[in-house]
């Protein structure tokens, strides 16, 4: 009877390790589409490919100027904008011109030299004032020069040694006298000229803005200029009228000066020093002052 009972468990054990074996081998029905369950153990999941965030590719007109050749001195010396500030720019972006250099060209853009040490950058010639070379200002010459690398307007008021004072006009009015060597000097000449300021008629008032460019769209002479703030914007030339690089007025005189980046009525004061003047304001609080470029007699 015991034999019996061992042969029959002896039995039973064969008839499960093979019933197990079975099921190792039985290959599992592919999963239906969308199903949720997990793969096999042991099975080799392929990784999702996953691209890394492209940089944005340099844009050497992202406001898609018209073409525009310019010819530059020897030394290609240049007012431009920073390759971050092209690659994300549109009408309304803040821009700032800083002093930089042109180390050739690339069909009609130039090729700028990087900042500290970085990669050049293209450009079109449309966003650049170009420099002459060996320019010498005399006493009392508007000038476009800089002030930390950033393009500025300013008065030459002398010379000391190998250096040249001036003043700006373009910024506070506590900004000392400044003593400059081996920067970049264009004398402004009046007009629609690029770095003059103009005021541009524009929703009923004249607001204050800076040239950059000129070019022709459909058979009508257009500018690229900078706004309050430094804000691109493109003008029709018949909107704008040039303001003086220099003016001349009278304690009392009514004028038109530069205030939060729109022409406003005000009555001179005072020209503490050349090119330097005090108004106030029609409905305003206390007198402020303002330089060339940023006054003008009312049209």
């Amino acid at each position: 009877m015991f034999g019996l009972q061992r042969l029959l468990a002896l039995a039973a054990a064969l008839l499960a390790a093979c019933s197990s074996g079975s099921s190792t081998t039985t290959e599992a029905a592919p999963a239906a589409s969308g199903s949720s369950d997990p793969p096999p153990l042991g099975s080799f999941i392929a990784p999702s490919p996953t691209q890394p965030p492209q940089p944005k590719s340099p844009q050497p007109n992202p406001l898609g100027l018209p073409p525009r050749k310019i010819k530059l001195d020897p030394g290609r010396r240049v007012f431009t904008f920073s390759e971050p500030m092209l690659a994300n720019a549109r009408i309304g972006s803040t821009l700032v011109l800083y002093a930089a250099t042109a180390i050739g060209f690339d069909g009609d853009d130039l090729v700028i030299e990087g900042q500290s040490g970085g990669p050049s950058y293209k450009v079109h010639a449309g966003y650049v004032i170009p420099v002459p070379d060996n320019v010498k200002p005399k006493l009392n010459d508007v000038v476009l020069t800089e002030w930390n690398g950033v393009m500025k307007h300013a008065v030459v008021r002398r010379y000391v040694k190998d250096r040249i004072a001036v003043r700006y006009t373009d910024m506070e009015a506590r900004t000392p006298e400044a003593l400059l060597k081996g920067v970049r000097w264009v004398k402004q000449v009046d007009g629609l000229q690029p770095g003059n300021y103009a005021a541009h008629r524009q929703e009923g008032e004249y607001r204050h803005v800076l040239l950059v460019s000129p070019f022709e769209a459909g058979g009508v002479k257009r500018w690229f200029c900078l706004g309050f703030g430094g804000a691109a914007l493109i003008a029709d030339e018949a909107d704008l009228q040039p303001i003086p690089i220099k003016w001349k007025g009278k304690a009392g005189a009514v004028v038109w000066a530069e205030w939060a980046g729109t022409m406003r009525r005000a009555v001179m004061q005072s020209e503490s020093e050349p090119g330097i003047f005090t108004v106030k304001f029609e409905r305003a609080g206390k007198p402020e002052v303002v330089g060339y470029g940023l006054i003008m007699n009312p049209l």
